[in-house]
């Protein structure tokens, strides 16, 4: 057998709350603890602002073959000095000269200059290249986000979440299929779980004023076309005209935002705002009971992302999403699909889950079956084994 090798785990947390991406890297950490207690892994970031508050939400897993790093250093000198310019401060000065074999960006971010060792970059999509800001996607003639493509071309080795993710990497950037692993995100699933306790259900309605029923957007609400929830609304708002919406509500779940106040108004226009509330940020110990309670989650997302829906299906909550290969990887043939945007596809769709109750139940037991395959552990020992098959190579 060859000897444990060195893993250092770049975990990034320049953002002020946790997102889905830092609930994603916290879970693989914890889960390659689980499975592999032979590799040493080191957890690193670095940053300057809220240093003390940021350095507590590093993952600590309890592993003795685990560690943390934190470095208060500006994010924004490393992309200048080290990204940009080539200096290696994150390999001879943040990371204080230590040897390692594999070096991972688990949340993607900017990848730096580092010499011994084999590096590895998640792709989670390629929003930036397939939605770009300005303009049209131009695949392979045209880069929008040159510091994205930068570090997909320098990475020894690229882990995309899903085989569309891994299409947009080839047909944009031009890389090479033998470069990229396909390594699915996953669901906790000892935290997203059906939640039949009456008591905690009471509890969870209570706290953030749920009603019987409903149907549910979550957050977060930007860019638009990550929920396209304003599409969602006027589909609501049509089978509230036409009586067939029931006694069943709307709620927004996610934390204040702009676009969240503008989507609150909208249901106003619309004529529905008394039917519209909004839960806030809902915290991740009660999210279960909140996903289990709704009649179905809605999200018919314009951006292909492997993983939409993972966390409802495995509460049993049906799952109305798009139709695109991306989002349809993990949901195909368990959600409804609709093409994003069409709001009469989203009415029939939403129509269908609140009148019918045999339907909800099928789609639950569907759901339940497909998050059961993606546990984190699972995914986790196939991470592991690219690792030592990444090192073995800087070896020979």
């Amino acid at each position: 057998m060859s000897a444990p090798i060195d893993v250092v785990l770049e975990v990034g947390l320049n953002a002020d709350i946790k997102r889905g991406i830092d609930y994603y890297t916290e879970n693989m950490v914890l889960a390659l603890s689980e499975v592999d207690s032979r590799n040493r892994y080191l957890m690193f970031s670095y940053f300057y602002r809220d240093y003390e508050s940021k350095r507590a939400r590093l993952p600590n897993p309890p592993g003795k073959n685990f560690a943390r790093l934190a470095a208060r250093f500006p994010d924004s000198l490393v992309e200048r000095l080290d990204v940009r310019w080539g200096l290696p401060l994150v390999d001879k000065l943040l990371l204080r000269g230590r040897k390692f074999d594999v070096y991972h960006m688990l949340p993607g971010g900017r990848l730096p200059h580092l010499s011994r060792a084999k590096t590895v970059v998640t792709f989670y999509d390629l929003m930036d290249e397939t939605h770009p800001a300005h303009g049209v996607p131009d695949p392979g003639r045209r880069i929008a986000a040159p510091l994205t493509y930068d570090r997909a071309r320098r990475a020894d080795h690229i882990v995309a979440t899903g085989e569309t993710a891994k299409k947009d990497l080839i047909r944009f950037y031009g890389l090479p299929e033998e470069k990229i692993t396909v390594l699915t995100t996953g669901v906790d699933l000892k935290r997203f779980h059906p939640v039949d306790d009456r008591a905690e259900r009471a509890r969870v309605r209570a706290r953030y004023g749920l009603p019987e029923r409903y149907v549910m957007a979550i957050g977060p609400f930007t860019p638009p076309q990550r929920t396209n929830t304003d599409s969602v609304l006027r589909a609501y708002a049509q089978l509230v005209r036409d009586g067939r919406a029931a006694d069943c509500r709307f709620v927004c779940v996610g934390g204040v935002s702009p676009h969240l106040k503008d989507l609150l108004a909208l249901a106003q226009t619309l004529g529905i705002g008394d039917r519209v509330s909004t839960t806030g940020y809902v915290a991740i110990e009660d999210l279960a009971a909140v996903y289990a309670m709704a009649d179905a989650v809605v999200h018919p997302t314009s951006i292909t992302g492997f993983g939409y829906g993972l966390e409802p299906l495995a509460c049993g909550t049906p799952f109305i999403t798009s139709n695109l290969p991306g989002v349809l990887e993990s949901v195909g043939g368990v959600a409804l699909a609709v093409p994003p945007q069409d709001v009469a596809a989203v009415r029939d769709a939403l129509a269908r889950v609140i009148a019918e109750p045999a339907l909800r139940a099928q789609m639950r037991e569907k759901g339940l079956k497909r998050a059961a395959g993606y546990s984190y552990p699972s995914i986790a020992a196939r991470l592991s084994a690219l690792y030592e098959r990444l090192a073995a190579q800087g070896r020979t």
